[in-house]
Order: structure tokens, then sequence, then C-alpha cells
């Protein structure tokens, strides 16, 4: 009853002052995901991947940052360069606990490292009775202690998504039944076949219920979940979870009063063209921001669904080779909680995408977000093309697509065989609403095409030609600014438009108002969703060039 009070006022105290968004603190030294660990109550640490010879580390709780050398104690790690292995501080014992993320061959230095006398003490190869090194297999993430910390669990993914357990805090080890999400198959929008790479990178929690939580990537549109009712030992059949996301590593963490934070990219990935056959690892077009959510009911209702930061990079032509030929983006997270309502964490991949992040949780419970372009840009818009060559490694260049013009997002369709799809959008993100409004400043532009406005749950890339097809609701305006043969708007004229809709849960329609006024069109619910709407999509429908197009100047949002 204390937590749902104190819970309760600090929610309350929220509407008083203004929370700062996610600030960056650093760079990591390794990819997200594994590494970050906090030492003592003012001192954190950021681990690097094999031959690093250099940690990062906080002395004032993650406020700032430095490079330093690792403590001569400190075992090379003997995964990827770009990986640090996972490490944990045992509950139990108060020491530590390492696990490479890979195993490779016979290294004689794999398996499972345990401390004696702290971080920097001696760190040693685990050892059975027997003699024989503890060597749980597979790509490995961060562990978890359940059942009162009787037992650790480790998820691990290699041919399906399993758990290593260990009941005698990390000598001798199980391993779970295997679960595994469908094949990618083409049909629908897709010509072709996505990379099917099955279903990995799982993340765990212990949920109050006692059960254990599974969420993991796969190929398809949702990350999939599995439960366990035995501590990790056997998994359910594993089903998409109410979660989007494709090919992106999702992250849980329990935060000390209990409420649940979920990390993860609710995006999208472009269909599928005809050449992609799902046996090669294919071009990564959903990787450019990163999410949060929170939870105070155990899962069952989620809060936030907020962009934590859009990828500085998303924009550039030589995105897919700029400072070397590895995965990138913004994907991928780790959590240390700093204090009743801040965490730390790190996101993406690849040395120029990596960052440490502070974010206070109260910023997930803010119910408006506004942009004007003519004072803040299109720095908070996903704009950008995809120039359809696979370069470096899976990805795709990219060219900026819709610009800023006379304090406007200008919406265009220039040709160029080049890209995905020469027609550009813009994707903005705000909290997310069952119930809500949406309200812009837009003007159709003399001789352009119309413009297309949808609300949707999740990212979708803004030169994206399939999201009518997938949108929660869709409002298509022709080029004489006509709705369903109905006048609303007068090209080169501005307007405001407001979409407001109600109860999405239950596929409530929407209503529709223009410069204030209330007008008889309904927008109907195409999808309904649990989780909410948190963006709005514009796009230029143009079939022909379109020099003129549609202009974008202001957005605001409101949900319940």
């Amino acid at each position: 009853m204390k937590k749902t009070l104190t819970l309760l006022t600090s929610l309350i105290s929220l509407s008083a002052f203004a929370v700062d968004a996610p600030y960056i603190v650093a760079t990591p030294p390794a990819d997200a995901g594994r590494g970050l660990i906090r030492v003592s109550e003012k001192e954190i640490r950021h681990y690097p991947g094999k031959g690093g010879k250099q940690m990062l580390q906080s002395l004032d709780n993650g406020e700032t940052w430095k490079s330093v050398p690792l403590h001569k104690n400190y075992p090379g790690a003997t995964c990827l360069g770009k990986e640090s292995p996972a490490i944990a501080q045992n509950p139990t014992t108060g020491e530590y606990i390492r696990f490479e993320p890979l195993y490779r061959g016979n290294n004689k230095n794999d398996g499972v490292y345990t401390t004696e006398g702290g971080i920097d003490g001696i760190w040693s190869l685990v050892k059975d009775k027997d003699g024989k090194f503890a060597r749980p297999g597979g790509i490995l993430r961060n562990p978890i202690w359940v059942n009162d910390n009787k037992r650790i669990l480790i998820p691990g993914h290699g041919g399906g998504c399993y758990t290593w357990y260990s009941d005698d805090q990390g000598v001798t080890w199980s391993r779970s039944n295997v679960v595994k999400s469908p094949h990618h198959k083409p049909g629908g929008v897709h010509k072709g076949t996505r990379w099917n790479h099955g279903m990995v990178e799982a993340t765990l929690i212990e949920l109050k219920n006692k059960q254990i939580w599974m969420v993991a990537r796969t190929a398809q549109d949702q990350h999939y979940e599995s439960f366990s009712k035995d501590f990790g030992k056997t998994w359910s059949e594993a089903k998409p979870s109410r979660f989007w996301g494709t090919i992106t590593m999702p992250t849980f963490h329990r935060m000390e009063d209990g409420r649940i934070l979920f990390l993860w990219s609710n995006t999208t990935a472009l269909p599928e063209i005809a050449s992609a056959t799902g046996r090669g690892e294919d071009a990564f077009t959903n990787r450019d921001t990163i999410h949060a959510a929170i939870s105070e009911d155990e899962g069952k209702t989620w809060i936030g669904f907020r962009e934590l930061i859009l990828d500085e990079h998303r924009n550039n032509g030589d995105y897919g080779t700029r400072s070397g030929s590895q995965d990138r983006g913004k994907h991928q997270a780790e959590i240390v909680q700093l204090d009743k309502n801040r965490v730390l964490y790190s996101c993406g991949q690849h040395k120029i995408h990596r960052r440490l992040m502070i974010m206070d949780v109260r910023w997930l419970y803010e119910k408006e977000r506004s942009s004007d372009i003519a004072k803040d840009g299109a720095k908070d818009w996903t704009t950008h093309q995809f120039i359809q060559k696979k370069v470096g490694h899976c990805a795709y260049n990219r060219t900026i697509g819709s610009e800023v013009k006379e304090g406007a997002l200008r919406l265009l369709r220039l040709e160029d065989e080049t890209l995905d799809n020469p027609n550009q959008g813009a994707t903005w993100n705000f909290p997310t609403g069952d119930t809500g409004k949406v309200t812009a400043k837009v003007r159709l532009e003399k001789g352009g095409s119309g413009l297309q406005i949808a609300l949707c749950d999740r990212w979708f890339s803004a030169s994206d030609a399939t999201v009518d097809q997938f949108a929660n609701y869709v409002l298509k305006i022709d080029a004489d600014g006509k709705v369903n043969g109905k006048q609303i708007l007068t090209p080169g004229k501005t307007h405001e438009i407001a979409i407001i809709w109600k109860g999405v849960a239950t596929k409530g329609d929407a209503s529709l108002m223009v410069d204030g006024k209330k007008t008889n069109i309904k927008v109907s619910c195409n999808l309904a969703t649990p989780i909410g709407v948190s963006y709005v999509h514009f796009y230029n429908p143009a079939t022909d060039t379109d020099l003129e197009g549609a202009s974008v100047l202001s957005t605001h949002a409101q949900v319940k």
C-alpha cells in the first residue's frame, strides 16, 4: 500500500513541473545490450569487448564519464570486439559474474567467470566438482535471479530461444526447451522473404505471480513472447506479443518500486523486395529510433511508447558505410536505475551510433507533445528516403527526403530510380493514447497531389507506401482538398486539421475538425490496437512527379 501511495504521489506531482526529455551523457565502448554495470552507489562502468583496453567509468552516478584503463585483474573478453560480455552482480553473494555472449571454437578462456573480493578482485573461470569448466553455449544476454534468488537464468539463442539455469549460483548449468517463432513468408505487401534468423535475443522478467515472461526478437512484424511456470526450466509455445518490432532487440527492467520498464524499437521495416530470399541478412530499414514504455500492472497495460532518440545519422547519404561496415542504428538496450525516477541506459550499435543516456521515467507519463517546424525544424521528425542498394552490412544509404522550406516540411515526389520510393513523407511521435487528438497545420500547395494523414501505433518509414494498409486511422485528401467528395481544404491556404479518436482499442471511429469547426466527416478505425495511437504519418500520394506537394507547419498531440 505504501508503494502504491508513493507512486500515486509522484504521478500527481508530475503535473506541477516539466520533466526533461532523455539526454546523452556519453558514448559507450561497446554495442548496447551488455557490459553496463553498477559497482557502488556512485560508480557505474561500461566494459568493452574483445581487445578493449579501456572501460568507461562514472563516479557521479552516471552524469559524467571518462575512459580509464581496465583493471589488471579483469580477464580479456573472448567475444567480438564490438560486444562486451554480460556482467551482473550476484544479489546473494555480492560478487560479480560474467558470461561471454558467444562461444566460438575451443578458446580456453571461454566460460563463466566469478569474482572473489569484488569486481576488481580475482576473476576465475567456474569449474564444477569434477573440474570441468561451466560453458553454457549460445549467444547470451544478461542473467536474472529468480525464485527469491535461488536460481540464475540466462536468456540465450541458437536455433531458437532458451534459458540456461543454475541452482548453485553458477557452478553447474542446465538448458530449457527451445521456443521458436514461425518463418516470415512472402505475401501481402511483401514480394520477398525477410531474413529468417529465428527467435533470438530474448529478454526476461519475473512477474509477481512467479511466472517468467520472455519477449524476443523475430523476423515478423511483432516480438514474440513465451511464459514459464517453473522458473525457466520449460517454456510455453511462442506467440505474437502486443509489441511491434522487427529484427530488433527488446529489453525488460524491473524498477525498484515494482514498475516494469520496457525498451525496444517500436518500428516496422519496409516491405520486402522480390529479390529477398530469407536466407541472408536483409537491409535493416527500421533501426533509426528506440522507444520506452512503462507498466504499473505487471504488463497488462503500458504508458509511454515514446521515442528516446532519433539516430543523428538517419539522413546521411553514406549512412551504410560511414566509419566502417558494421551493424548500425539505435536498437538494443541495457538499463541501470539511478534513483527513484531516473534510469541510465545504453542504446545503439556501431561506434558512431551508440549512446549512454539518462531518462526520468516520469517523462513517459506526459500527455502532450508539440512540434513547430518554423522554430524547431525537423529535428524530431523522420523524413529520409532509402537508396535501394544494399551497402556495408545490411544497410541502405539515404537521402534527406522532405525538407524544411519557409517554415514548413515540404512533401514532394521527385523522380529518382535509385530510391525505394520517390514519394516523400514525414513521421512524428507523441505519447500513446487510446483516446486523443492530433492537430496539424497543413497546406496543400497549388498544383500538388494532395495529402495522406495516418495515425499509427508504431513507427513507419516516412516513405513507406503501405502505411494506409496498417495505420489505425487514415485520412486521404485529394489534390482539390476534398475528402470523399467533400471540400475541406483550399489549395494554397493554410488550414488547421484535427483528428479526434476515441477508443482505438475497441475500434472506435475518429471525427474531423477543420479550422476549429466540426465536420460531419468520420474517419473509420481500420485496425484496433490495445497499445494506443502514438504516431502521425504524413505522405504525398502522387503517382507522378510532384514539385509542389503539401506542407506541414506544426503538430500538437494530446492523449488520454
